[in-house]
């Protein structure tokens, strides 16, 4: 008897301390969190999670951190004990389907992005998030369906545009594509995005000169440093395909077996780039063999010759020159 009444004088002082201990490691973790101490909220977090944390706002905080660190199986199971506190949780399915697709599972992310959409039937954006899926599992028609579904929902869907234009580039409907790339651009005017994607599309169709307008409408729209670089890049690119010049990289080496031994490689899926680093005697080696733009008549005329030759991508034969044997691929 006097056992059973410590057991339960027990029971009632330390409920309330368990509770007071996971009110104050989420306050805890809540302040940090707030600080951009992410790493810090994430351990207060966890702890408060030991001890009993479990609603279904602390679940997903605790899930987007796991997230942020790409633990997305620990999120997963963050999001799930969410929806059993809340299976109503519209926003929730769709970080579901993204924490399983980061892992590859993508017929569980289908899964619970079309538990969203029994929730929310005339939600464009799950539409759009379905047919991104979709094409993700490689199958194109059913990402259509969804694309359809979603415009005739919301003919201002943007994401859906987006899916629309990757749709009709993968298709070889370069002028669809960029139908709908255009129509992406005029919604989200500032999106660089929009405007890269409609000039690599005109540079493959050699429309150069609409090339250089969208690649500078997107140099101008971009803040990032790293990507106004890359675009840069491009329009040189282009502006050099304008002049007529061309652009090569090449592997030379001192024997014939040499040079065969890395077409092997080559075409067995070799990165030209690390078999130069490796292998080449030549002088840019180190930059992967590439001689970046040259006009007729720059070069050596047997190399020139060979890079005629060649389509955009195709590696040569074993080419015998003064230095040794090369072996060239065509850049542009």
């Amino acid at each position: 008897m006097h056992f059973l009444v410590l057991l339960l004088a027990f029971m009632v002082v330390s409920g309330p301390l368990w509770a007071q201990d996971i009110i104050g490691l989420v306050q805890r973790g809540d302040s940090l969190l707030a600080k951009g101490q992410n790493q810090q909220a994430l351990l207060e977090y966890e702890k408060a999670l030991k001890v009993g944390a479990g609603s279904a706002l602390f679940l997903n905080r605790l899930a987007g951190l796991y997230m942020q660190n790409e633990a997305y199986v620990k999120a997963a199971k963050s999001l799930q004990a969410s929806l059993a506190e809340d299976p109503k949780q519209l926003p929730v399915y769709s970080a579901l389907g993204e924490a399983h697709l980061a892992t590859g599972k993508i017929d569980s992310a289908i899964f619970y992005v079309e538990q969203a959409r029994i929730l929310s039937p005339s939600s464009s954006s799950i539409y759009s998030s379905l047919a991104f899926l979709y094409m993700q599992k490689g199958q194109g028609e059913r990402a259509r369906e969804q694309l359809n579904r979603a415009l005739a929902l919301n003919d201002e869907n943007p994401e859906a545009y987006r899916l629309y234009g990757f749709y009709y580039s993968q298709q070889d409907s370069v002028d669809k594509a960029i139908e709908n790339y255009l129509r992406m651009s005029e919604l989200l005017p500032q999106d660089v995005e929009a405007f890269n994607n409609i000039a690599f599309l005109h540079a493959n169709a050699q429309r150069y000169q609409q090339a250089l307008k969208f690649y500078n409408m997107a140099k101008e729209r971009t803040q990032d440093p790293f990507v106004t670089q890359a675009i840069a890049a491009n329009i040189d690119a282009v502006q050099a395909l304008i002049a007529g010049k061309m652009r090569a990289r090449y592997i030379l080496v001192g024997s014939k077996d040499v040079a065969q031994r890395a077409i092997d490689q080559l075409n067995n899926g070799a990165d030209f780039f690390d078999v130069a680093q490796q292998i080449s005697i030549a002088p840019n080696a180190k930059e992967g063999g590439d001689l970046g733009f040259f006009a007729p008549g720059d070069l050596n005329p047997i190399f020139e010759q060979a890079v005629m030759e060649l389509e955009m991508g195709q590696l040569s034969g074993i080419i015998e020159v003064a230095q040794g044997f090369i072996v060239v691929q065509r850049l542009n």
